[in-house]
């Protein structure tokens, strides 16, 4: 494993334990009271100012000595006016990679990493504006649409607007049938003869796009311009400090890679990869995008919007992902939004957006809790891609009047009961003038709300992270992730106006179901994509189904269809014969009655009556409703879904993995009481988190005859002999312990 923390803190988790050969071990007792540097915090280094030899080496000798740190990732910066400069040296000059060596040669005299952050402010893709000037036609393009109304008979003339057409479409206003007419346009001129009867006449055009900030980004969906920025800045790098790869720098970032301010993001061979894809031209579906097309409506916005999130997977993660593993170094970042309600309009899919990145990183950014519920998406997607890391970018943007020594554990301490497993905080600022600072809070032995508690913290990450990292989770959950649902509600221009990443259907429920399993009835579960659990990954077996893996394996004994309207017919075909296998379906709020296939609408109604004895166009929303086979197989439809009834379902068929007694309740919702499970070198490991401000007292039921030991992450003490008791419930035994936990603290149980 990595043997000091690269610059950005999830990410150099991930190097350490992917690039340096085997993990030191994490039942050793001194490593857990003092936890190698690889383990600890890596921070973003904001270079909010100009650079100097002395200041570099003063920062980083500070970052580790006074706060813990083993890595950093500078972050170079556009100037804000009234606030800072931005980096100078400016980005990519000689001067700037001068400063760069300077932070290299620190970095190895102080046992340090630097994790490679690719770009001069967020988003990336921008090259420090290089992209911008030197390949304009390979930035960000926008689908625009333009319409006019028109009756016929008649003949309508038209000029085409600028950029390049998709399609022109004219559709019926009161039959809905279409007429692909792009064939009539003629030196950027439409004309048509319009048939009888009153036509919406739409052209749709791709134009260039501009960004938020101060120069354009590239066409993420292009891979031909992906690897025009790829040569502008890694190249650049590696052609500079190649040597230093796999040593001092084991990892890159990437930030904010998607659509954020631009939900309409395109690319020219769009209508090449729908067809790839779906095998029919996607030309005369365009005005799906935006209006009600009848009832091929929901299965071709799946299709459409499936297609940008397979073009985005497949172009910038996927090119940066390449570059790095042919060095030998890991790749972590994000895209926007991946915690968002939907991903449609922020990262396509975010898990398909991880596909090829090495170390998946959620973005717990913007004030505490927030997205909370949407965080196992990420370390879901690392589940089924068996990946050992996952990484987080924590702290930017909290509130800073809230933010004290004891926010530095809150929201860790429920990241890593969510399968987090290194810690990337945001974070350090070369000039910590807070007016200065525009992002805050500043995470440094410079701040002086939090500098001492700092090296306790360091060695509270990386005691976790030193335990956490590798291993299977135990989950006896699998809860549908509602993409079809959430691509096939999806409309450009909702009038409503949502903020992006919250417009979704009102029986869209994943995340609400994820905050009660988690929260309230604290039981353990994965998200499954529906498209990856046609694959031979996924095994039904009798009354469960095996995510088969090397080593992250889990298996659920109940799978959850969360509230919808739209499903694959052929995903659903695969729940109905886990049912028929004695397996446990519970669905909540809605039954699909819309297939994600075109034309399959009617399959996906005799599967919903196959399995719950239901017809989804007339079911009954007043009370809850089971349905059970002769092997045992057993359907709940759950209408209105609670702590109480879910759990109630979930309790008639699951034994619990870990079960409390009483199942504690928070006087607030500041702060949670969490858990996760995880199997390591045949060693049992609990974690337990309060990051409350609750007192809890409780009574803990592990399944299974355990010994234990428990190791307290705060102090690094670890005490042999604990009290335990053995009960048998249901046919299974269970390990029974008492739980003390003061507010804003956690514990490991460990077996021996």
């Amino acid at each position: 494993m990595i043997k000091n923390v690269p610059i950005l803190i999830c990410l150099s988790c991930i190097l350490i334990a992917c690039c340096s050969g085997p993990s030191p071990d994490p039942f050793s007792e001194e490593d857990f009271k003092n936890p190698p540097n690889e383990y600890k915090p890596m921070p973003f280094w904001h270079i909010n100012g100009e650079m100097t030899t002395d200041g570099i080496w003063k920062q980083m000798k500070d970052a580790r000595d006074l706060a813990g740190f083993t890595g950093v990732s500078v972050l170079p910066l556009s100037p804000r006016k009234g606030r800072s400069p931005g980096t100078l040296p400016k980005f990519m000059t000689e001067d700037y990679f001068d400063r760069f060596q300077d932070v290299l040669d620190a970095a190895e005299s102080l046992d340090m990493q630097v994790i490679l952050y690719d770009d001069n402010d967020f988003p990336s893709g921008m090259a420090g504006g290089r992209i911008g000037e030197l390949f304009p036609e390979h930035t960000m393009k926008r689908l625009d649409k333009t319409e006019r109304e028109v009756s016929g008979p008649s003949t309508h003339v038209d000029s085409i607007p600028e950029g390049t057409l998709m399609a022109a479409v004219a559709m019926n206003m009161e039959s809905f049938h279409r007429i692909e007419i792009s064939e009539f346009v003629q030196n950027d001129v439409l004309t048509w003869e319009v048939p009888e009867g009153d036509w919406k006449v739409m052209m749709f055009n791709m134009v260039k796009d501009s960004w938020h900030k101060s120069y354009p980004v590239v066409d993420y969906l292009d891979t031909t311009a992906v690897r025009h920025m790829i040569n502008l800045t890694y190249d650049e790098y590696e052609n500079r400090f190649g040597n230093y790869f796999g040593n001092i720098i084991k990892m890159t970032f990437f930030d904010d890679i998607g659509f954020w301010r631009h939900p309409r993001t395109w690319t020219g061979l769009f209508n090449e990869k729908f067809i790839e894809l779906n095998g029919y031209d996607p030309k005369p579906y365009y005005p799906a995008l935006w209006y009600n097309i009848g009832s091929e409506t929901e299965s071709v916005r799946h299709a459409f919007f499936n297609t940008r999130a397979e073009l985005l997977a497949e172009g910038f993660p996927k090119l940066v992902g390449d570059w790095a593993k042919k060095r030998g170094l890991k790749d972590t970042g994000h895209p926007p939004g991946n915690y968002d309600p939907t991903p449609i309009d922020m990262n396509g899919d975010i898990f398909k957006f991880y596909r090829h990145t090495a170390v998946p990183l959620t973005d717990a950014i913007i004030r505490y809790q927030f997205g909370q519920n949407g965080h196992k998406l990420i370390s879901s997607a690392a589940d089924y891609y068996d990946r050992p890391v996952v990484s987080t970018e924590i702290y930017g943007a909290f509130r800073e009047h809230l933010f004290d020594s004891l926010m530095l554990y809150r929201p860790m301490m429920e990241l890593f009961a969510r399968g987090i497993n290194f810690v990337i905080p945001h974070g350090l600022w070369y000039n910590p003038d807070p007016n200065t600072i525009h992002i805050q809070p500043l995470v440094s032995p410079y701040s002086e709300k939090i500098a001492q508690a700092l090296p306790a913290y360091s060695e509270f990450v990386g005691r976790c992270c030193l335990l956490l990292q590798d291993g299977k989770r135990v989950a006896d959950i699998g809860v549908m992730y509602p993409f079809e649902n959430l691509a096939g509600w999806f409309r450009f221009e909702d009038p409503d106006n949502p903020r992006q990443g919250f417009f979704i259907s009102p029986e869209t429920d994943y995340q609400d179901i994820s905050g009660l399993l988690t929260n309230e009835i604290r039981q353990d579960f994965t998200f499954v994509h529906p498209e990856y659990f046609l694959n031979e990954k996924y095994v039904i077996e009798k009354g469960a189904v095996r995510l088969k893996n090397d080593e992250n394996a889990q298996k659920y004994k109940a799978l959850v269809i969360t509230g919808c309207n739209i499903i694959s017919y052929m995903t659903l075909e695969k729940i109905r014969d886990f049912y028929q296998n004695g397996g446990m379906v519970i669905a909540t709020t809605q039954l699909p009655y819309k297939s994600a296939e075109m034309g399959e609408d009617s399959r996906v109604i005799d599967l919903v009556q196959e399995i719950f004895a239901i017809n989804p166009l007339a079911q009954d929303t007043t009370r809850i409703q089971k349905n059970s086979n002769e092997i045992g197989g057993l359907s709940i439809f759950i209408p209105d879904p609670d702590r109480s009834n879910l759990a109630e379902a979930l309790k008639s068929r699951i034994t619990s993995d870990v079960e409390f007694i009483p199942n504690p309740v928070l006087s607030t919702d500041f702060g949670k009481f969490s858990y996760i499970h995880k199997i390591k070198q045949g060693r049992h490991i609990y974690y337990f988190a309060n990051s409350s401000d609750d007192k809890l007292d409780t009574e803990v039921l592990l399944r299974g005859k355990l010994s234990l030991e428990e190791w307290n992450p705060h102090t690094g003490d670890i005490a042999k002999e604990i009290e335990t008791s053995f009960v048998e419930r249901d046919n299974q035994q269970y390990t029974r312990i008492n739980i003390s936990l003061n507010p804003v603290k956690s514990v490991f149980f460990i077996s021996k």
